[in-house]
């Protein structure tokens, strides 16, 4: 079986709810046939996200790493091909540190793509009739610091592979004011279209057949 690492983030800001969070959720839930899940959910912190990503990869040994990540302006999927090797943030995270242009490893390349084919991704879902642009920029949050952390370990722990998908809030969601939303089942479905795809681009096939163990 494909063994799948998916997680999503907890609530940050004023948001009391995280829409990668529900979407991880329901991803794993469905479950896809030939697919071993592993859930986990992760900290909206600079620092405490690598040691969790990292538990969770020597745990798991997973062959693809899914991370999803709210981009509550958007109303569409968007596929990340870049992570950058720089934090920084107004806000702060949810630990109060506030970097401020710094390098996440000095002596490291500046920036780090996924190894997954990411415009045969973006046409799959498109199939789908869902909204969906590859983005060359990440951010300089947690999702970023995350992201380059995955492909990183990618680099370190060949065949893995890795990608992060921002996805928007789900209608209904608090702080959805504006009703910029998308449907959290078209979320999920575009998520299920990446792993399906690793699954040798077979038809999705949903059921009791798969696996799912949270972290």
């Amino acid at each position: 079986m494909l063994k799948v690492l998916v997680t999503g983030f907890e609530p940050f800001g004023t948001y009391i709810e995280n829409s990668s969070w529900a979407t991880a959720q329901q991803v794993v839930a469905q479950g896809v046939i030939g697919v071993e899940f592993f859930l986990k959910i992760m900290p909206v912190s600079f620092q405490r996200v690598v040691a969790e990503l990292r538990t969770a990869v020597d745990e798991v040994k997973p062959d693809l790493i899914l991370m999803l990540g709210q981009a509550a302006l958007s109303n569409k999927i968007r596929l990340e091909r870049i992570a950058i090797n720089l934090m920084d943030s107004k806000k702060g995270d949810n630990d109060g540190w506030v970097p401020d242009e710094e390098p996440i490893y000095p002596d490291e390349s500046a920036a780090l793509f996924t190894n997954v084919p990411i415009k045969k991704l973006r046409a799959a879902i498109e199939e789908q009739g869902i909204p969906v642009e590859v983005s060359n920029s990440c951010g300089l949050y947690v999702c970023n610091r995350l992201y380059y952390e995955a492909l990183r370990l990618c680099n370190l722990t060949t065949p893995m592979k890795a990608l992060f998908v921002h996805v928007p809030l789900y209608k209904g969601q608090t702080g959805d004011a504006k009703n910029v939303g998308m449907e959290l089942q078209e979320m999920v479905r575009a998520v299920q279209q990446v792993i399906a795809f690793e699954v040798r681009n077979l038809p999705l096939r949903f059921g009791i057949q798969s696996s799912k163990n949270t972290l």
